[in-house]
């Protein structure tokens, strides 16, 4: 009896363990059945998924090329160097903001297609304003055949007719209501006053205001600005290689911003091929199995057309884009050797500078030295005071005079312009300062070797008649005689002075010493 227990406990344990094991593996294929058209679902939906881009996206990414290329021909344009630039690569420009109007234009089309809500909310609003209109048929029937009834009423039936009546000619007001809304909302959004700021009609606005995009053959063909006129000076070599590092500076600013262009570009392509990818797998799904996730055949079809519609829509804006990037990389490739051509352009301005440099040290160099020997000759060699005085003076104004030439003629570009301004100013001031010159002049006559010494004897014509009086003083402009008068000549106690002009406008007399007492 034990033995039969014993063995009827260990049957009614194995028949629950493969009950359990049979539910298991039912449970997890009936999981499995559940999983497998969630799948499918889940990558219909993510096949189906919107554009990888909204349109403030698009227009952004426009905006952003267009902003590169407005400082791209700024930068093309201000170069200051010949052969850095030329006509290719601005139309390399040109053609890189082209594609991405072009893509961009893709990208519109791509969401035009798009089966959003908007589309459905206008059917939806469609059959409701057939149903209104409809009920607003049959509320007016009921609402004529009620005034007609309660024409005919008894008057114990008025009261209840003339209810229905009112309820019925409201329900009609407020469905007249409803249907003149829906009306006006259709007319709203029919009306072209809103088709400017859709993204299509923003992008041909934007496109009319690059007149370069209109006839891409016809570009300018100097991007580079004019090269200057020749020029000489260390003025104007520092003024070169002042320009020339302006130039480097611009072009680095242009290389940081077509790098972060390529970034952008490339971005957007990464974004692009993300959405194509599930489409791709999506139709080859049902390449295979056109009932693929248990799909009747009319909708497999219907959903295989759509993809493929959709991938070709999408490929129109890879295209552009790899475009777009191909010629943004080559912009950057253009860019370094551009930098090379400033680089060798800053280094010939170096050297140049440097040149000028060691040639006006120079020349100072031997406007010293030339006056120091100046200097040392005329205080060894000279022994008369006055003329140590007058060469001393001579050697200061000369090396004065060669300083300020040295430096004028070095430091100038324009000789010509200089050459005429020095003409004008020194007309100037020889007609302001005549009698100065005069005097300047009147004074290396007194001095010459024939002239007249201090404590000379000397008769000059004043304006009151002849002075006659003894040299006390020969200054640079002007002389100063103490008067002698009378008969024989003695001192009268006054000093004279006179112009050394007096030489040239006037009578001058050298009288012979006083007899010795």
């Amino acid at each position: 009896m034990l033995s039969t227990r014993t063995t009827s406990g260990r049957l009614l344990v194995a028949l629950i363990a493969l009950g359990a094991t049979v539910g298991t593996v039912a449970l997890s294929g009936a999981r499995a059945d559940e999983e497998q058209p969630r799948a499918a679902s889940d990558a219909r939906s993510t096949a189906s998924r919107g554009s990888p881009r909204s349109p403030e996206q698009v227009l952004a990414s426009l905006n952003r090329v267009m902003a590169w290329y407005r400082q791209a021909r700024i930068v093309m344009r201000s170069i200051d160097g010949t052969g850095v630039f030329a006509s290719t690569d601005e139309q390399t420009a040109v053609r890189l903001l082209g594609r991405a109007f072009d893509a961009a234009r893709a990208q519109a089309a791509l969401l035009g297609r798009e089966p959003g809500a908007p589309a459905s909310a206008d059917g939806r609003r469609g059959e409701r304003r057939v149903k209104l209109e409809a009920t607003v048929r049959q509320d007016e029937q009921e609402v004529a055949s009620l005034r007609a009834r309660l024409r005919e009423a008894a008057p114990g039936q008025r009261p209840a007719l003339e209810r229905a009546s009112v309820a019925a000619n409201n329900r009609l007001e407020l469905d007249r209501a409803r249907l003149a809304f829906l009306t006006q909302l259709r007319e709203l959004e029919s009306s072209p006053s809103g088709s400017d700021d859709d993204l299509e009609h923003q992008i041909e606005a934007l496109q009319a205001a690059v007149p370069e995009l209109r006839t891409p053959t016809a570009a300018p063909p100097v991007s580079a600005a004019p090269p200057q006129r020749a020029t000489s000076g260390t003025w104007a070599m520092v003024q070169r290689l002042l320009a020339v590092q302006r130039s480097r500076s611009n072009l680095d600013e242009l290389e940081a911003a077509t790098n972060d262009l390529v970034r952008g570009v490339d971005d957007d392509i990464t974004a692009v091929r993300a959405s194509i990818k599930p489409i791709i797998a999506r139709l080859e799904v049902l390449a295979k199995d056109p009932t693929d996730s248990g799909i009747s055949l009319k909708d497999s079809q219907r959903e295989f057309r759509g993809l493929l519609e959709r991938q070709k829509l999408l490929a129109a804006v890879v295209l552009p884009l790899r475009e777009e990037s191909a010629l943004a990389r080559r912009y950057t490739a253009d860019l370094k050797g551009w930098n090379e051509v400033i680089d060798r352009e800053s280094r010939q301005a170096l050297q140049g500078l440097a040149l000028d440099l060691v040639g006006v040290v120079v020349a100072l160099a031997v406007v010293f030295v030339g006056g120091v020997l100046w200097r040392v000759g005329v205080i060894r060699y000279v022994t008369d005071a006055t003329r140590r005085r007058l060469l001393l003076t001579v050697r200061s104004v000369v090396v004065t005079v060669a300083v300020a030439l040295v430096l004028i003629f070095r430091f100038t570009s324009e000789m010509t312009a200089l050459v005429t301004a020095l003409g004008f100013a020194a007309a100037g001031i020889a007609f302001a300062l005549q009698n100065v010159i005069l005097a300047v002049a009147g004074y290396f006559t007194m001095v010459a070797p024939n002239g007249i010494r201090v404590g000379d004897r000397v008769s000059l014509q004043g304006p009151f008649g002849y002075v006659h009086g003894e040299v006390t003083e020969i200054g640079f402009v002007r002389i100063k005689l103490q008067e002698l008068a009378g008969d024989p000549l003695r001192p009268s106690g006054r000093v004279v002075v006179f112009p050394n002009s007096v030489v040239f406008t006037g009578s001058f007399f050298k009288d012979p010493p006083a007899p010795a007492r």
